[in-house]
């Protein structure tokens, strides 16, 4: 047996010992598909939340642990709504393997290969190989492939990346000779792909967690701004610089419109004027005719006239930007339009007053007051609570993730209102359903988070949802299920255990609240479990069942 290198002994240890900080159970083999697939997939910006809806390595996975795909750089879901009106796009498939061994085999390329041959194939259909391969995979093959096909008719840029992440040394020739007819086989059936493969071995994945990504960006202003005493900035960027700012690499930097409170509003009035007056290069000057955008700062440096800012973040021009962005990323070249947007740059150190900040420049606008997510008082009271109680809620995408906080005690917004809809509000089909845009409604975010409910109720609802998570984890379980069947009941067992603490279904929120804690035994666990499943499997065990009103009408019932 060979002599295991320096890197391979600390990537060893930092596998055992962030396992062990997860606290959810997890085994090594489990945590390494997310500590790598985390690190791979590090400059995307995703959430856990993002990075554990893809991994679907359980068995019949075809050598796939975990798959994403990225539409113009936005992580694919279920839910989320393909723009088949834009003209330029960027289809991303990536595909990884992560296993534990300390070596690359011949093995894991041949899986690859013969997978992609039985679901990339479009003359195949995916349903037929599911004695095959999991119910997990399946899905999110399907997904790719029905948004391939959505987005044909616009000729999209699509890139297929292949990673082998191990805890390996070198890459033995046997092994990365098996990757040219993996290539041969993904050109032939998606004709002008870009394909990529890489092997990362421990090496790699300890210097992926040694670099951490820059959080400033460099703004090139187009004449001398005007500076104030604070190290604010008022200033003209041409509309080619201002793209480069709030692109990466071709793709949408998402990242820095986290604080900005409402979604691209797509071809609303305001936006196609501003689509004209792009298009239209011989009317006035850009920022005559558009009030432009707000960028707000901890710190900002100027040096001769490129502007560093500091973990920027537009706070006001989300609609300016994105149509700025769709107008250039649909152009040959982008450089040389010297036409100008004015950018207001605010440095404030303040969290709170930033928050303010945020509220303030979005208040002129018809904006319901409901839009205000992360920075409304609510989050602010949840984050606090649950902190106190051994719970980082994620009010700010990603901050306690960089800050090395287990995985399992991170609270993304988004299963905070999956959490709240099925045990409070008694919709377990909506938060199956919605994973990422259930409260994209005014309405039913306000039914979620308000200073009206007891604070209390927030924790409670987690702490359910753990525990059912946690029994059904197929070592815990009497009844053994496979990962998408807990996909699909959780919410429901969930809200089914909640009315059984609680003593019924009527004012169960209060009931709920007034426990002095939540208490769920076994006993109830496995009631629960056993009763949503018998509904459950009468009704077909199907997605559409678990994300339709039949089912949980027939368990209130």
């Amino acid at each position: 047996m060979a002599q295991k290198t320096n890197d391979q002994i600390i990537l060893k240890q930092i596998i055992k010992e962030r396992c062990a900080e997860s606290g959810d159970e997890l085994t090594v083999s489990e945590y390494f598909e997310i500590y790598s697939a985390s690190e791979i997939l590090k400059n995307y910006d995703l959430t856990y939340d993002d990075i554990l809806y893809g991994i679907v390595g359980d068995g019949g996975d075809g050598g796939i642990d975990s798959i994403y795909t990225f539409i113009n750089g936005e992580p694919l879901k279920e839910d989320t709504l393909v723009n088949t009106n834009q003209k330029k796009n960027n289809i991303e498939l990536i595909i990884i393997q992560s296993k534990t061994s300390a070596s690359f085999k011949e093995d894991a390329v041949i899986k690859f290969r013969e997978s992609a041959q039985d679901l990339f194939n479009l003359a195949n259909n995916p349903d037929d190989y599911s004695a095959r391969y999991n119910t997990d995979l399946i899905d999110k093959v399907k997904l790719f492939r029905n948004s391939y096909a959505k987005l044909a008719k616009t000729f999209p840029k699509v890139e297929i990346r292949y990673f082998y992440a191990s805890q390996g040394d070198e890459v033995h020739h046997n092994v990365s000779g098996k990757v040219p007819k993996l290539q041969e086989d993904i050109v032939k059936m998606f004709g002008g792909a870009d394909f990529s493969f890489e092997f990362i071995g421990a090496s790699e994945l300890l210097e992926m967690t040694r670099n951490v990504p820059s959080t400033s960006r460099v703004l090139e202003v187009a004449e001398s701004p005007i500076g104030t005493t604070a190290g604010s900035y008022l200033c003209l960027v041409t509309l080619s610089k201002y793209y480069e700012f709030i692109s990466d690499s071709g793709s949408l930097a998402r990242s820095i419109f986290e604080s900005n409170v409402r979604d691209y509003q797509g071809s609303v009035v305001v936006n196609t004027g501003i689509r004209k007056t792009l298009e239209n290069r011989q009317s006035e000057n850009f920022w005559y005719l558009n009030n432009g955008v707000t960028i707000i700062t901890p710190k900002a440096v100027m040096a001769g006239k490129q502007l560093t800012i500091e973990d920027p973040q537009i706070v006001n021009g989300l609609q300016t930007s994105h149509e700025i962005y769709q107008y250039f990323s649909q152009l040959e070249n982008h450089e040389g339009d010297e036409r100008a947007v004015l950018a207001r740059v605010i440095c404030e150190e303040d969290e709170e007053a930033r928050d303010r900040i945020i509220r303030a420049t979005n208040s002129q606008t018809s904006i319901p007051p409901a839009s205000l997510r992360s920075s409304d008082d609510i989050h602010r009271n949840i984050e606090d609570f649950l902190k106190s109680n051994g719970y980082y809620y994620d009010r700010k995408k990603n901050f306690y993730k960089n800050q090395g906080m287990p995985v399992s005690k991170i609270i993304s917004i988004s299963y905070m209102a999956q959490a709240m809809m099925a045990i409070m509000l008694l919709k377990p089909d909506s938060a199956r359903a919605r994973p990422s845009t259930l409260i994209n409604s005014d309405v039913e975010y306000k039914k979620i988070f308000s200073l009206d409910k007891p604070i209390d109720i927030y924790l409670k609802a987690i702490q359910i949802m753990k525990a059912v998570e946690t029994h059904l984890k197929p070592e815990n379980s009497e009844i053994q299920l496979e990962r998408k069947t807990i996909t699909n009941i959780k919410f429901y067992v969930a809200m089914v255990a909640s009315i059984k603490t609680a003593g019924s279904s009527q004012d169960i929120e209060q009931k709920i609240s007034d426990l002095p804690n939540v208490d769920l035994t076994s006993e109830i666990l496995n009631e629960s479990l056993q009763q949503v499943l018998a509904e459950f499997d009468g009704l077909g065990a199907t997605d559409q069942v678990a994300k339709g009103p039949a089912l949980v009408a027939k368990l209130l019932s």
